[in-house]
Formats: C-alpha cells, structure tokens, sequence
C-alpha cells in the first residue's frame, strides 16, 4: 500500500483541518516512505570528515529573495560558521570555533537598535552570537559567554522569546545535562544569565523552542524520544514524552537528531524530526505532537541522496526564487561525489504534496513574528529632502520631505507659526529679506515626531560680491612611469559651474574641460596644471598639477607594453576555470594569469599546458589566489582551463609585448579582514622591469583600487579581484604594494616581475 493510499485508509472528514493531518495513530509511521528529492545542495564545507552538523534560516526583512542558509562547521580544520544563499553559494566564512548548532531570532534588543539575533553553540566551550548585517547578509560577532561545566561540550542549542515577558533565551544541552540562559544586549553586547537547568537520561543533543505555545522540545539520542518541556524560566522540569522510538514502541528509529517547527497561521503547523538510524524525516502535528508519516531524500536533481544527517531546518516563508512557498534543509552526511559534507534543501510545496490529503501550505504566515519581541511604538521621523539654497535671491521657497511612517501625515510651520496641515512639496512665495526658518513634522498612530524637521536660510536680494577663488583637484591621471605616449586627466573644483585653462609643460594656458586628454608624449619628464575659475571670475591662484615620466626603455632594455586582456568568472561552483585568450597574441607575446578562488584549490597538474606557476597563496581559506605565466607560442588555443577543486572561481590574463620572462622571484601574501593588503616588494635585476599584481579578497561587493604606480589591467566583479602593473624605471628593490579596499575583507595576492627583451 502507498503512503497516500494509507492515509486514506485512516483519514476521517472530522480529522481534517484547514489541510492538517490530524487523527492518525502511532501506526502511520509504518506506511510507504514519501520520497523528496533535493533541488539545492550548498556548497561543500570548509572542513574534512563529519564538518557539517546544523543548519538555521535567516529571513530578509525587506527582500525574502536574499533570505540565507546559515550553516556550521564542527571539524578541527573548518571550524566555524558559513553563510550561503538561497542557491547554496557561499557568500561568507567565520573560523570562529568548532561550531555545533545554530538557530536565527529577530528584532533582539541590541543596544538602542534591534537586529537580527543568530546563536550558535560553540564546542571549545562557548555560546555565541552575532548580529546579522542586512545589508549584504554578513554577520557580525556580538558576544560569547561559557555555559556551566556541567555541558562539558556545548552540542544541542535553541534560541526562545518569551511572548509573556518579552524576554529572551538561549537553550543548550549536551550528554543529558540542559540549561537555560536569559540573554541580555542592553551594553552592545550579548550576556547571558541561568536561570534553569535539569537532567534528561541519555545522550541529547536535538533542541528547538516553539515560541508561539511556549515549549522547548529536547530530542533523545540513544535511548529513544522526544520530551516535551515548558519553556519558561518558571516552569517544571519535569515534562512529557511526546515521540517514542521503535525500540520503546513508537514510530521513529533512533538516533533522533534535529528537530524543527513549522509555523503556520492560527497554531497550525508541524513538529519535524531527523531520524539518522533509518535515514528518514518524521512529521508530527504542532499541537498534540501526533505522527504523520515519515519521508526520505533519494537522489534526483542531480543532488545525491541525504544519509546519516544531523540538524535540520524549516521555514514556511516564501522566500521566492526555488522556493516560494517555503523550505526545508538539512545536513548530509556523505556526499557521492566525494566532496566535504553540505546542506540540501527541498521545497516545502514538494513535501506537503507526497501526502493525502495534502500538508499544510502556508507561505504568507511570516515567521518573524514568531520571538520578534514587541518593540515599544515610536513615533515617525521626519526628514527634509529638498530646500532653498543659502543664501538665495529667491523670494520663493518650496521644500520636499518624507517620513519613516508609510501613513504619516505632515504639519508645517513657517518662522515659528503654528503647525498647519501639509503635503510634499509645500511652496511659500513673497518672502521678505532676511532669515527664515521652515519646520516639518509627521504623525500617525504612533505619535507626533517630537523633532521637526527644520531648515533656516537667508533671502538676500543683492547678495555680496564673490571674492573667494575655488580649489582645484586633479582626480585622476597616469602613473608616475608609464611607457604609453598618450595620457588623459580629470579634475574638478570646489564650486560649481567652474571653468577650467590647463597647460601641458609649461605651456601657455588654454581653456579645456575634464577629462582633457594629450597624445604623442615625448620620453622624458611632464607636467600637468590646471586652473578653475567660478562664475564669479575668481580664478585658483595655485594649479593643480601633476608630474609623471614617459619611458622610453634606453636604459638597457626595450619597453614592455601592456596590450590586450581577457577575464572570466564562475559564479555557481565547477571544477573548470576557462579563460579566453587576450585578442592579438603573437608568438613571443608573454601572458600572465591571475585566479582567484573561494576556498579550493589547484594542483600542480591543474593548469594548462605550457603555463608555469610563479605564486599560489594558500594560508587562508577564502580567497586562494594562484599566479601563472607562458610565452606565447605561433598558435595559440582560443582559450585555457585550469583544473580546480568543486568551487565558484574567477581568472584574468592580461598580454605583454617587449617581455622575456620573470625577472627573479614573485612575492605573495595573504591576510585576515582588513582595508588594505599588503604584497611584499621585490628585486628586479634589469632596469624597466613591468611589475605586473594580482590582489583578491573574499566579497562581491568591495572595489579596490591599485597600489600607487600601478594602473589596473583586469577587474572582476563577480569574484572581484584585479590585476594591476606599472614600469619600474630603475633597477633594485620595488617597495612594498599596497591595494586599499573599500571595506575589511580578507584577502590575498602576489607580486611578480616581467624582465624587457635584450635590445
């Protein structure tokens, strides 16, 4: 008999409701196993052996699409938190500790602010917490503190908000022993405070809290079950035993891993349970912890089947993009690929429809209710977000302004006059001379904001002459040795509507607009000045200016040049990193490759026939950045492919004429989160030398900009890492590079030098 035919058998009218089962015996656990294949699998742990254990889900406040698995990583080598998006890319990577399990709260007082709250139990002996950043999904650490030593390795852990009191707990168990913290960030920084502990025989580890009917469930390894306790700091500790094992009778076989809750509208919703022994899921109704039946993961979808696993998550949120009506995830403990361990996830709508009548659907429902506290109603903020210069000649003003509150409605008050109703923009026409101040200010049913809005400015219809002459700055240009005979400038000044005269060496002054451009360069030293004049005819009486050399390549070797460039990234993992080749190679041309990584690797066998490795930095995890060479054959392929490890990637060459080869040794470096990174210099022999970088770090989002003297070559985003050079004129010692981020990552690259072709 299949599972649908049998709970059809036992299903009754009166046992349905709203599309919950309810009403079925333990003996449903004997029925047909459902089978749901995955349709995301995340990339593989950073660490070897059994690495993964738990995961949790971090809804988007305002864009469910950028929802995020956050999943931990117990191994010695790993050893840490990794977040991943809804199609199981790695966006970030925490080697913060043995991390066991984890669990996501919203709106937990931090401070003056409210965030979003991930805990996370911590095997070196810790609790700890981080804030989520919604901003690009990075979390922040925000506190730790030790459990007693009766949890001699902090392994289960469940996060609860009382809807009673507001208050917040953190739940972690190990070995029988649990205990029960009250969380406090009042200071920035989470503490915790017992207030509970007991004893369950038997080795726990399985925890979750149901925030909405006030209980902690604690899952039973060995000996078989699941209890039920209440889950106020109040309540007894003694509870009930609301799954069984096969070995005590029951319907689900040891041992029982994570277990999760489904939240749906009204208290509807289910217990889930992770049964390692038969590699099963079991569902069990939320109000009277009834089971439902049982399904498997096989293979499908070109993810293999979940075996041996260990936490488990669900939300019943559409979070759009794969899974619009929800989802589950779950550790796995044995990929057949061979990689490290994953998480894998199926759409709740796939595991709801195996059943009959069907499970509970309920995407609208929003979890973040569930222990998101009761933040005290503010009254909305104001903000002006246009006025009147000042001062103008203007004897009219209009100003625009909004509000925090989607409902607000505005009063304006003109130079201290009573509050009026308004609209944005409000207009006043017919203002006398002198100064006025205009105030703005929103309400709706939470209050009155009780600091307008204001702005204070001056009506003066025949403003002072102005004598003041504007600054000039020179934004851009070429580096200080260069070999290319053209070079462009940009600049700007510190008042609007300037104008510009620039002069090239000396030369008398011409009128010229940014960016102004020159050709046909002698070798040899220029400089560069610029003027701005205002449209009150004050003109800088310093230029900006700006000296650099064109290098000819005299002093003992011919000029190295750099032409054309390719690049490529893999935003979804492979092993395959393809790169076309730069436009114009010719025989003699030498390439130079930058890859970069997120946290594989390349062997020695990895890359293509003919290139020579000259750096791979490895000492962290995430970037890995390799550095490669060829010289240029008479025909070359239309592209090369390294071989990596399963990981997202990205590659740049960039083509230089005039070269031979390497000149010495490259120099290579890596470092934690940090603005800047630093590769270490290095000697070239030869004189006009093309010191030729690769620097890389760990987001999407950072921009970096290239160590002074060198220009960049190649920049990607999508991995972003860039590849920079620059001539050095003189032979000898070439400093130190520094690359500058736009914000602290980690971070790796390397420093190599191209020797000219004897002239």
């Amino acid at each position: 008999m299949t599972l649908k035919s049998r709970f059809a058998a036992v299903l009754t009218v009166s046992g349905l409701i709203s599309g919950l089962l309810v009403g079925i015996g333990a003996q449903a656990a004997n029925a047909a196993v459902a089978q749901v294949p995955a349709t995301v699998e995340t990339a593989p742990m950073h660490g070897s052996g059994d690495a993964a254990d738990d995961p949790a889900i971090w809804i988007h406040p305002t864009d469910p699409s950028k929802s995020t698995i956050i999943g931990t990583d117990k191994s010695t080598d790993g050893h840490g938190l990794v977040v991943y998006d809804l199609s199981g890319r790695e966006l970030f990577y925490y080697p913060d500790g043995r991390m066991n399990n984890v669990d996501v709260r919203y709106n937990f007082p931090l401070g003056n602010s409210r965030v979003g709250l991930v805990g996370v139990s911590n095997r070196v002996r810790s609790l700890d917490f981080y804030k989520v950043n919604e901003s690009d999904r990075s979390l922040t650490k925000v506190g730790s503190f030790a459990p007693t030593t009766n949890i001699s390795t902090p392994r289960g852990f469940s996060l609860y908000h009382s809807p009673d009191t507001g208050k917040y707990y953190a739940y972690v168990t190990d070995s029988g022993k649990v205990e029960q913290w009250e969380l406090d960030g009042s200071t920035g920084s989470v503490t915790g405070k017992l207030v509970r502990s007991w004893t369950v025989s038997g080795v726990t580890e399985g925890l979750v809290a149901d925030d909405e009917m006030k209980r902690i469930y604690v899952a039973q390894e060995d000996i078989g079950g699941i209890w039920r306790f209440g889950a106020e700091p109040g309540n007894p500790t003694t509870g009930t035993r609301v799954v069984s094992t096969t070995q005590n009778g029951g319907d689900i076989v040891q041992d029982i891993k994570g277990i999760s809750i489904y939240y749906g509208s009204n208290g509807a919703g289910y217990l889930l349970a992770a049964s390692q022994g038969s590699d099963q899921f079991h569902i069990y109704t939320r109000d009277e912890n009834r089971p439902l039946g049982a399904f498997a993961i096989p293979t499908g979808n070109g993810i293999d089947a979940v075996t041996g696993m260990d936490g488990i998550d669900v939300t019943n949120f559409g979070v759009g993009g794969p899974f619009p009506q929800g989802f589950f995830v779950t550790q796995d403990h044995t990929n057949d690929n061979g990689l490290h361990q994953s998480f894998k996830a199926v759409p709740w709508q796939s595991i709801a429809a195996a059943y009959s009548p069907a499970l509970l659907v309920d995407a609208v429902y929003d979890p973040r209710k569930i222990g998101a506290g009761t933040p005290t109603p503010t009254a909305p903020d104001t903000t002006i977000t246009s006025k009147p210069s000042d001062p103008t000649t203007s004897t009219s003003a209009q100003f625009s302004f909004t509000s925090t509150s989607a409902s607000a409605t505005f009063a304006c008050s003109l130079d201290s006059a009573a509050f009026t109703s308004c609209t944005s923009p409000a207009s006043y026409t017919g203002l006398a001379e002198g100064t006025h101040t205009f105030q703005v200010r929103a309400s709706d049913q939470n209050g009155v904001d009780p600091t307008p809005a204001s702005y204070t400015w001056t009506v003066d219809t025949t403003p002072p002459q102005d004598t003041t002459p504007p600054e000039t700055t020179i934004t851009s240009g070429p580096p200080a040795t260069t070999t290319s005979t053209t070079a462009s400038f940009a600049f700007t000044s510190s008042e609007a509507n300037s104008t510009f005269q620039c002069s090239l060496d000396g030369a008398p002054r011409t009128t010229c607009t940014s960016p102004q451009s020159y050709t046909g360069l002698s070798a040899g030293s220029h400089t560069f000045s610029v003027w701005a004049t205002d449209p009150a005819g004050n003109t800088d009486a310093t230029a900006a200016t700006q000296t650099w050399t064109v290098s000819s390549g005299d002093t003992g070797g011919s000029t190295i040049v750099r032409g054309s460039v390719s690049q490529t990234t893999n935003t979804t993992a492979g092993t395959t990193l393809t790169i076309p080749a730069p436009a114009n190679i010719a025989q003699g041309d030498v390439l130079v490759s930058c890859i970069s990584l997120n946290g594989g690797s390349i062997a020695t066998t990895g890359a293509p026939a003919g290139w020579t490795r000259l750096a791979a930095v490895t000492s962290i995890s995430n970037p890995k950045v390799y550095g490669y060479y060829k010289v240029a054959t008479a025909s070359e392929p239309a592209g090369y492919s390294w071989t990596t490890t399963l990981t997202t990637s990205g590659g740049g060459i960039a083509r230089y004429t005039g070269a031979s080869g390497l000149d010495g040794t490259a120099t290579s470096a890596a470092g934690a989160a940090a603005s800047s990174g630093t590769v270490p210099g290095l000697t070239s022999t030869t004189a006009n030398v093309m010191l030729v970088g690769c620097m890389s770090v760990n987001s999407s989002s950072v921009t970096l900009t290239s160590p002074d003297g060198m220009a960049q070559a190649v920049e990607a985003g999508a991995r972003r890492f860039e590849i920079a050079d620059g001539i050095q004129a003189v032979a000898g010692p070439s400093g130190a590079k520094t690359w500058k981020f736009s914000a602290a990552r980690d971070w790796a690259g390397w420093l190599a030098a191209l020797r000219p072709k004897a002239p």
